[in-house]
C-alpha cells in the first residue's frame, strides 16, 4: 500500500479550520501536510463567508490539526523527496533543504558505499567525513535516514556502533556511527585542479570555473588556481569573458540528475514545475575601493533599489542580514543588498564575505554602488545560488549564538578599539557619556553576570586598574596579553571613552575564560559573578585583593569575601556594616591589613532564597575594627584599646551592635561582672602609644552594587560629581530588536530616587512596603548580590 501524499507550506499562511468556531490556524513555512482520510462531518457542513471555498483539507504533521488551504500555499512532494524532508525536524531547515533542489537531488541519489560529509550533531557547524552505510527508515523515527560510519580524524566522534534502540541497522565500531537526516548530509567531492586563468580577451577551454570567486585580479590571472569543481559537475563547455568582472551566460555545467528519481521533483498543484537553469554565480569586479560609510546605500548611479517585495523575499527563503553560504567547498558571508542590475534579469545578492578575495569589491559594480563595506570583500551572486549557512543552522532551528557572536552579524552594533589608556569619567560628563540606550555593555547569550560585573569594576572606578596595566613575565601563561590587552583595550576603555562595548567583545573575552581554565560554559551558560571573578583573576594573574585569617593562621588570599550567617541576626533590615562585622566576628577572622578594594557578596541561599528581605547597602565601610594590629580606640573611654572581647559583641549594655575593645582599665571593669567573667578577652598586639596618638579611621566608599532577583544580573554604579553622588542603572540585555535571532540593547538610566532611599535609617526602611517603593531602589535593597569598596587613600597605591 502506498504512502499518502505530502505537501510543503512555502510560506506562513493562515488556514481555515477544522471547526467554524475556531479561530485561523497559522501553518508555518517548511510545515509539512497530508491529505485527511475521511472528512469529518464538522467540515462537510462548513460554510464559509469567502469568496472561494478551500481546495484541499490536509493534516498538518507538526501540530496534527485538520485545516483547509489553497492549492497555491502548498506544493506537493514526491514519494522520496517525502520521505528525506519528513525526517528532518525542524521546519526552517527543512524548507532551507527543500529550496536546495540541487543539493536535495543530490541527496536523494545517495547510495550505501558512497563517500559523504556529515554534521554529527546538530550544534556543531563541522563537516566529518564517513561512508554511507544505510538508508532507510530508523525505529520509530519518521521518514528517511541516513546511518554513516565516520572515518579519518572523526572516528570516535560518533554515538552508535550501527544500532538503535536494540535494533542493528549496519555494523561499525562504538562511537563510530551517526545517523543523521539529509540536511546534515552531503556527498563528498575530490577536490580537482583547475588550469591557471588566461586574460579576459582570451576563450578558455577546458576550464570549469568557480563562480563564487569569479575571475581573479588581472595581475593575479596568470599565477591564480582554483582548486575544487563545482558539487555535481559531469561536464563542461568552453566559457568566454567578456568584460573585467563579468562571464557569458552560456551553460558552464550540466547537472547529473538521476532517472529512478525524476518523479520525486517537487511538483506545484497548479502549474507546471519550472525547468531547472544552470547554477551559475554572477561575480564582479571593480578597481575603486572607498571607506565604508552607512550600512546600506540605493545605487549612485540609477541602479534599481535593494528592497524587494516582503512577499518575493519570503519566497526566497532569504533577506537582507541573512548569513548565506555559496559553493561547495562553501564561502560564507552576509547578504548586504538584493535586487537587480542592468545586464542580468536575476535577482543578484550583494554579500559581504568573512575573508578578503582578490575578485571581490568594496560594495561597487561598473561604477555604481550598491552598499558598503570592506576593500575586497563585496561579492556579487545570484540570489537563487545563496543557501542559508549551515554553520549556524541546527535541528532546532535555532542558529549557533556563539558563531553569530562575530563582527558581520553585529555590524550595527560594533564598539571602537581605544589604545590610550582612559580614566573612568566623573560628574555630569560620566553621565552624558554613559546613561541612554546602547550606552553600558551589550548582552548576548546568558553574559549578563559578566557584562554587571565588568560594568562595575570599571566604568567609574579606577581601583582595579592595575590588572590592566601589568607587564607580560616569564611566569604568565600564553593567554595573558591577549587577555589583558582585549580587556583594557576593545572593553574598559572603549566603555570609559565612549560608553559603549559591543557583545562581540566581551564573546572574546569568554572564549578566553573557558579555553584558559578547566571550568566550561563560559561562552554560553549562565555562571555567578564570583565564578568569572576567580576565572579572570586566574588568566591574568592577578594578586588578592586582600588577606584573611584567624588568629596565629595563616593568612589567605581572596578575590572577595562572602558573609556566612549562622544563624539570623536580631536586625530585620540589617546594613553591610552589621552583616560584615557579625560575619567576621562569628569566625573569628581578621583583615592582614587595610585594604584598598573589596567586594562583599551578600548571604544569600543560592540565586533565589534570601536570607533578608532587604539589605542596606553602607555607603561608608568603617573597617578599622577589622584589621589585625591596627590602633584602635576603647569603645568606652576612647584611649587606646589594648584587648579585644568577641565574647561581649553580643551584649547590647555596652556600644550594641558593635565590635568591643577596651583599654586595659575598661578591660577590667567591664569584666568583672558576674555575667562577663567566664569571657576570654584577647590581646590587640599593639604597643603602648602617647595619649595624644591620633587615631584614623579606615573608611571605604560604595562605587557599585550587583544585584540578581531571580536570574539576571544587572548594576548600579554611583557616579562621584563635586560634593554629591549620583546612581546609575544598568542592564545589558534592557531591550531587544529583532526575534530569537535579533540582538539585545543594552541600557544605563539615571535612578536619582536611591539616594533618597539609602540616607533612611532602618526604623524607616522597615515601616516601607517594599511593593510601593520605586522600581530601582526596590532592585538596589531587595536583590543585592556584591557591593564594591574602595578606599580613597589607598586605591592609588595598591
Amino acid at each position: 500500500m502506498s504512502s499518502p501524499p505530502l505537501f510543503i507550506a512555502t510560506n506562513d499562511f493562515s488556514a481555515l479550520p477544522e471547526f467554524p468556531e475556531d479561530v485561523y490556524v497559522k501553518v508555518d513555512r517548511g510545515s509539512l501536510l497530508t491529505p485527511v482520510p475521511t472528512l469529518s462531518i464538522n467540515i462537510q457542513k462548513m460554510e464559509y463567508s469567502l469568496p472561494s471555498s478551500p481546495s484541499l483539507w490536509l493534516k498538518v504533521l507538526e501540530s496534527q490539526k485538520v485545516v483547509g488551504v489553497d492549492k497555491k500555499s502548498v506544493m506537493e512532494l514526491g514519494s522520496l523527496v517525502g520521505k528525506v524532508l519528513q525526517a528532518v525536524t525542524d521546519t526552517e531547515e527543512r524548507l532551507a533543504l527543500f529550496k536546495d533542489q540541487r543539493r536535495l537531488r543530490e541527496v536523494t541519489s545517495l547510495i550505501v558505499g558512497d563517500n559523504v560529509k556529515v554534521q554529527v550533531t546538530s550544534s556543531s557547524g563541522r563537516r566529518e567525513r564517513g561512508v554511507l552505510r544505510y538508508v532507510g527508515p530508523v525505529c520509530h523515527k519518521q521518514g528517511q535516514l541516513y546511518g554513516v560510519e565516520l572515518v579519518g580524524s572523526a572516528m570516535g566522534k560518533g554515538f552508535t556502533d550501527g544500532s538503535l534502540r536494540g535494533k542493528k541497522f549496519f555494523h561499525c565500531k562504538e562511537n563510530y556511527g551517526v545517523f543523521v537526516p539529509g540536511s546534515r548530509i552531503d556527498r563528498a567531492h575530490a577536490e580537482v585542479p583547475i588550469p591557471k586563468l588566461v586574460r579576459a580577451d582570451e576563450t578558455t577551454s577546458g576550464f570549469e570555473e568557480d563562480s563564487t570567486r569569479g575571475f581573479q585580479n588581472p595581475r593575479e590571472q596568470q599565477t591564480r588556481k582554483l582548486h575544487f569543481l563545482p558539487r555535481g559537475v559531469k561536464e563542461h563547455s568552453p566559457t568566454k569573458s567578456n568584460e573585467k568582472g563579468q562571464i557569458n551566460e552560456e551553460k558552464l555545467v550540466k547537472w547529473r540528475i538521476p532517472e529512478e528519481h525524476a518523479e520525486d521533483e517537487p511538483q506545484h498543484l497548479t502549474t507546471q514545475p519550472p525547468t531547472q537553469e544552470p547554477q551559475s554565480e554572477l561575480n564582479l569586479s571593480a578597481d575603486d575601493h572607498h571607506p565604508p560609510a552607512s550600512l546600506y546605500c540605493p545605487p549612485s548611479n540609477g541602479g534599481t533599489s535593494s528592497l524587494l517585495p516582503e512577499t518575493e523575499q519570503q519566497a526566497l527563503g532569504l533577506e537582507l542580514n541573512s548569513m548565506v553560504e555559496v559553493h561547495n567547498p562553501p564561502i560564507y558571508g552576509v547578504i548586504r543588498w538584493i535586487g537587480q542590475i542592468p545586464d542580468s534579469s536575476d535577482l543578484i545578492a550583494g554579500l559581504e564575505m568573512e575573508e578578503e578575495m582578490s575578485a571581490c569589491t568594496d560594495g561597487t559594480y561598473r561604477g555604481n554602488r550598491y552598499f558598503h563595506c570592506g576593500p575586497y570583500k563585496a561579492l556579487f551572486v545570484k540570489l537563487r545560488n545563496c543557501r542559508p549557512d549551515l554553520r549556524f543552522y541546527s535541528l532546532s532551528g535555532k542558529s549557533n549564538p556563539i558563531q553569530r557572536c562575530n563582527s558581520i552579524a553585529f555590524r550595527d552594533y560594533t564598539s571602537e578599539c581605544v589604545e590610550e589608556n582612559t580614566p573612568p569619567l566623573s560628574g555630569r560628563e560620566a553621565i552624558e557619556c554613559l546613561t541612554g540606550w546602547k550606552k553600558g555593555i551589550q548582552g548576548h547569550c546568558n553574559s549578563c553576570y559578566l557584562d554587571a560585573t565588568l560594568f562595575c569594576m570599571f566604568a567609574c572606578s579606577s581601583v582595579l586598574d592595575t590588572m590592566l596595566l601589568r607587564p607580560a613575565d616569564k611566569n604568565d601563561i600564553d593567554p595573558y596579553s591577549a587577555t589583558r590587552d582585549l580587556l583594557r583595550i576593545e572593553i574598559v576603555n572603549p566603555l570609559r571613552r565612549n560608553g559603549y562595548v559591543c557583545a562581540t567583545k566581551v564573546m572574546a573575552l569568554r572564549k578566553i575564560l573557558e579555553a584558559a581554565g578547566k571550568s566550561t560554559g563560559f561562552t554560553s551558560e549562565e555562571k555567578d559573578p564570583e565564578e568569572f571573578l576567580n576565572q579572570l583573576f586566574q588568566v591574568l594573574r592577578v594578586e588578592p585583593l586582600f588577606y584573611i585569617r584567624t588568629p596565629k593562621k595563616k593568612p589567605e588570599g581572596c578575590i572577595f569575601y562572602q558573609i556566612f550567617m549562622d544563624r539570623k541576626q536580631s536586625e530585620d533590615v540589617p546594613s553591610v556594616q552589621q552583616l560584615l562585622e557579625r560575619s567576621l566576628v562569628t569566625g573569628d577572622l581578621k583583615f592582614t591589613e587595610a585594604l584598598s578594594c573589596l567586594i562583599i557578596q551578600m548571604p544569600r541561599n543560592g540565586k533565589n532564597f534570601k536570607l533578608f528581605p532587604i539589605i542596606i547597602p553602607t555607603l561608608e565601610l568603617d573597617i578599622t575594627d577589622l584589621v589585625e594590629d591596627a590602633p584602635r580606640q576603647c569603645c568606652i573611654c576612647q584611649s587606646l584599646a589594648l584587648v579585644e572581647c568577641h565574647d561581649c559583641y553580643e551584649d547590647t549594655c555596652i556600644a550594641p551592635g558593635h565590635i568591643k575593645q577596651y583599654c586595659d582599665i575598661c578591660n577590667k571593669q567591664v569584666h568583672l561582672h558576674r555575667q562577663r567573667r567566664g569571657h576570654h578577652p584577647r590581646d590587640l598586639g599593639v604597643s603602648d602609644l602617647n595619649e595624644q596618638t591620633v587615631f584614623p579611621r579606615q573608611v571605604m566608599q560604595l562605587y557599585a552594587v550587583l544585584c540578581i532577583e531571580t536570574s539576571h544580573y544587572v548594576a548600579f554604579i554611583r557616579i562621584h560629581s563635586q560634593n554629591s553622588y549620583h546612581w546609575v542603572f544598568f542592564d545589558s540585555m534592557a531591550d531587544r530588536e529583532g526575534g530569537e535571532n535579533g540582538f539585545n540593547i543594552p541600557q544605563v538610566a539615571p535612578c536619582p530616587e536611591v539616594m533618597e532611599y539609602l540616607q533612611m535609617s532602618p526604623e524607616e526602611l522597615k515601616r516601607e512596603d517594599p511593593k510601593s517603593i520605586p522600581m530601582y531602589a526596590r532592585r538596589l535593597l531587595c536583590d543585592a548580590y556584591m557591593c564594591l569598596y574602595y578606599s580613597p587613600d589607598l586605591s592609588l597605591y595598591k
